[in-house]
């Protein structure tokens, strides 16, 4: 979408699974808002409310995406080249029409009935972003926990990589980090977060030369479209990482697994084992120990919460928690002049060199500069020339991250 349009957005929602397009200025078939309603009410006058989604999907002039939630977009800055925001929920039966300073709506039941105007709107409240309460669910004394056994160069090789990639993560969907967002959202982003800290991701490289592309590789309208986990408790490593913006229904995940494990192990030595957790909420992160005793936790840290980067504490918290041993391969055993020869051939880009370099504990520690030149994020689709630094998507599964560097 070129940056200099006005847009006009609509959504159709219908049982969880959400239609958008947009309409640009410089569309031929772009209307005013008064336009827009007129257009309405042609398509569905006389209809049935079971018919809605067939007079509308096929009569707009658009290009529709499938997606699972809808993110306001006037809660972000670059919402100034939005116009209108058209909302269909035919699960409500209700046309809600948004600006940046108010939002109207007005029943389906009446645009089916007559011509309708913008007059036949009522104002409502759009929901407001939800304060992040995870923090304030776990409240002092804290647990100090000591991390035994870590390797501490491997840490601070993973948390130069990561400190950096999560903060353009979070730079990158910012839109939906300061907005609300469901759970289908919610759990793809705590995704991206683990596959990031555990550098288990790909790297896609441009080395070809082609043309620019007038777009953002992310803009407001988009939604992460890579898997999620399944289940609301994930083995990592060697923790299991609870995820949920709740506090206490992270309690409640925790306190029955806890419950199911101690009933299979039914340890016959009588020794009172412990259990810990890594509860995720994306804005926060806290390490929580169970046993048949106790339960004790760390304090709250800050993670991704749109408009800060991660604060060190919480990277560290995470790549302390779900760190597992390098392989130990010949490379280990070599000079770091000659691990920096070997890593070099793996890739042409910075990018998935380094990733390998943490994966094994090898090389000079990544210092986010290649070919004597810092290493920048990508955000819109730029053209490349021969002589162009090497692009590298970070990509999950299929799906492109977000987060691209030059």
């Amino acid at each position: 979408m070129p940056m200099f349009t006005i847009a006009t957005f609509v959504y159709i929602a219908r049982q969880g699974t959400v239609y958008f397009g947009d309409r640009l200025s410089s569309d031929r078939l772009c209307f005013d808002d008064e336009d827009m309603l007129e257009f309405f009410s042609r398509q569905l006058i006389g209809e049935a409310q079971t018919s809605t989604f067939d007079k509308l999907y096929p009569t707009f002039s658009v290009q529709w995406y499938q997606q699972d939630d809808i993110i306001d977009v006037f809660d972000d800055p670059r919402s100034v080249i939005i116009e209108t925001v058209w909302i269909f929920d035919l699960d409500g039966d209700i046309l809600r029409f948004n600006k940046k300073d108010h939002s109207l709506y007005v029943p389906l039941s009446l645009v089916r009935q007559r011509p309708i105007l913008i007059s036949d709107f009522e104002p409502y409240e759009r929901p407001t972003p939800p304060n992040h309460t995870l923090d304030l669910g776990f409240q002092p004394p804290y647990w100090e926990m000591q991390h035994v056994g870590l390797d501490l160069q491997c840490l601070a090789r993973r948390k130069a990589f990561v400190c950096r990639a999560l903060a353009d993560f979070a730079f990158q969907w910012r839109h939906i980090l300061c907005s609300r967002y469901n759970d289908s959202t919610f759990q793809r982003l705590a995704y991206g977060i683990v596959r990031i800290a555990t550098f288990d991701f790909d790297v896609e490289e441009y080395d070809y030369p082609h043309l620019e592309v007038t777009a953002p590789l992310v803009f407001i309208h988009m939604l992460p479209e890579w898997e999620s986990f399944h289940g609301q408790i994930v083995p990592v490593g060697r923790i299991s990482v609870v995820l949920s913006r709740d506090p206490q229904h992270a309690l409640a995940l925790i306190r029955d697994d806890f419950a199911n494990r101690s009933a299979l192990q039914c340890d016959s030595s009588g020794t009172d084992s412990d259990t810990t957790y890594l509860i995720l909420s994306v804005q926060h992160i806290v390490l929580y120990q169970i046993s048949r005793r106790y339960e004790r936790y760390t304090k709250p840290v800050r993670l991704l919460e749109g408009t800060h980067p991660p604060s060190d504490e919480a990277i560290e918290l995470l790549l302390k928690t779900t760190q597992v041993s390098s392989p130990k391969t010949r490379i280990n055993r070599l000079p770091v002049e000659l691990q920096d020869m070997i890593l070099d051939e793996i890739s042409e880009g910075p990018i998935e060199r380094a990733r390998v370099g943490c994966i094994l504990n090898a090389g000079t520690l990544f210092q986010w500069r290649s070919g004597g030149r810092d290493i920048e994020r990508e955000e819109s689709w730029s053209g490349r020339i021969e002589e162009t630094p090497v692009e590298s998507h970070i990509l999950f599964g299929d799906h492109f991250s977000g987060v691209a560097y030059r």
